[in-house]
Parts: structure tokens; sequence; C-alpha cells
């Protein structure tokens, strides 16, 4: 018999882990049903326990946003202590602060790893050479994700700022902070929600910058990518 340090023993195959079984390189199709799901239940529910459930599956998200773009060594380490560290605030939060204040902290862990996770999207979709229907559902949970984290910052604002946060005095929770910064995402500008004061204003003017550059910047990347793609597949012509 041959020990295990013999020469020609093959090592035992490692054990999967359930992200890796479940998702395969740029398959964000999967992050985009989290991201579209933790949308719904916001618009349907302001609930603490709503909160809690969006707040899990931001964590996925970013979990199964750093498996499928296949990051870097050093940025999944990063990745690991931004899940642990946020996993960890969230608990204290929820068990130790009141609402009010628990509340503008889960809206800063959120900000966190949204930001985080649009770090590593953005990063593989740029580096793409191919547009595939998984780059373009990467690129609409870019999206979605700039929407969300700006409402998360908006619920930040709302806590460190005196007074309420919508001119018309009206009181403000998750349902209202999403509302508005998609609006104010997509330029639609209905009216009806304003920021009172000049933090939420500058951030809300801020985020409409930010979504028509990387609408603009995003859409001329893919439209390179696939022009190409089509001038590398096209047969050479001789005279």
């Amino acid at each position: 018999m041959t020990g295990p340090d013999e020469p020609g023993t093959a090592p035992p195959p490692r054990r999967r882990s359930f992200l890796a079984r479940r998702t395969g390189t740029d398959d964000f199709g999967i992050v985009l049903s989290l991201l579209v799901t933790a949308y719904v239940a916001f618009a349907l529910s302001s609930d603490q326990w709503v909160e809690i459930l969006v707040l899990v599956l931001y964590l996925f998200t970013l979990g199964l946003a750093v498996r499928t773009s296949q990051p870097m060594p050093h940025q999944r380490r990063f990745v690991r202590i931004v899940l642990v560290v946020s996993a960890l605030v969230a608990l204290v939060a929820l068990t130790v602060l009141p609402q009010p204040t628990a509340d503008g902290v889960l809206d800063g862990v959120v900000c966190v790893i949204l930001m985080t996770a649009l770090v590593v999207i953005l990063d593989r979709i740029l580096r793409r050479t191919a547009v595939t229907v998984q780059s373009l559902a990467g690129a609409l949970s870019a999206y979605l994700i700039i929407g969300m984290f700006f409402a998360s910052l908006f619920g930040v604002i709302d806590v460190l700022t005196p007074g309420p946060f919508f001119a018309s005095g009206e009181a403000a929770n998750a349902r209202s902070f999403q509302y508005f910064s998609y609006t104010t995402l997509t330029t639609l500008g209905y009216g009806d929600y304003t920021a009172a004061l000049f933090p939420g204003r500058s951030i809300a003017t801020f985020e409409a910058l930010v979504g028509q550059v990387f609408l603009a910047v995003l859409v001329a990347r893919l439209v390179a990518a696939f022009h190409g793609r089509a001038e590398a597949v096209l047969p050479e012509h001789t005279e």
C-alpha cells in the first residue's frame, strides 16, 4: 500500500460550499433575483421584520456577487470581513439600541454592504469583453444597487438631522425612501416627495448625477464590447 504522502496519490477532493454548488462564474441572474425580491419586500411593507429580511437578502447578494464575480484573493478577504462585521453590528444594534437609532445603524450597515457589492459587480462587468444575458443582468443589478444604496443613505441622514426629512412633514420610512430614491435616480421628478434640508437635497442631486453618468458610461461600455466581439468574429476579407 502507498502512504498518503507518496507520489501518485491524488489529494482528496475539497468539499465545495453551498454558494459554489449553486452558482457559477458571471451568474448574475440570481443576484438580480435577490435584489428584485428585496425591492418588492420594501414596496409592500416597512415593518422591522421586513428590514431584517432585506438585510439578510443583501448579505446573500454580496456573497453571491463575490462568488460569481471571481475577485482577487485580497478582495475576497475584504468582503468576508465586511460580511462578518456587518452581521455583528446589525445584531448588536437590534438587541441594544432603541429602534430609531437601530434603524439608522442598519441603514449604515446596508450602505456598506451595497457599496461593496456594487464595486465587486462593476469590476467584473467592466473587465468583460463580451455582452451576454448575464452581463446585462449584472448591469441591472448594479443599477438597482445604486438606488437601494441611496435609499439607505437617506435613512442615515434622517437619523442624523433634526426634523422631518421630507418638506411635507410626513414621517419617512423605508418605503418612502426607496420611492424617493428611484424617482430621483431615474430623474422622474414627480415632486410629491422633496428633501426638506440641504443635506438631503445635496445627496438627492448627487444621486441624479450618478444615475445619468452610470447609464451613459455603462451603455457605452456594453456597446463597445458588443462591437469588439462582432468585429472579432467577422471573417477577414481579402482582395
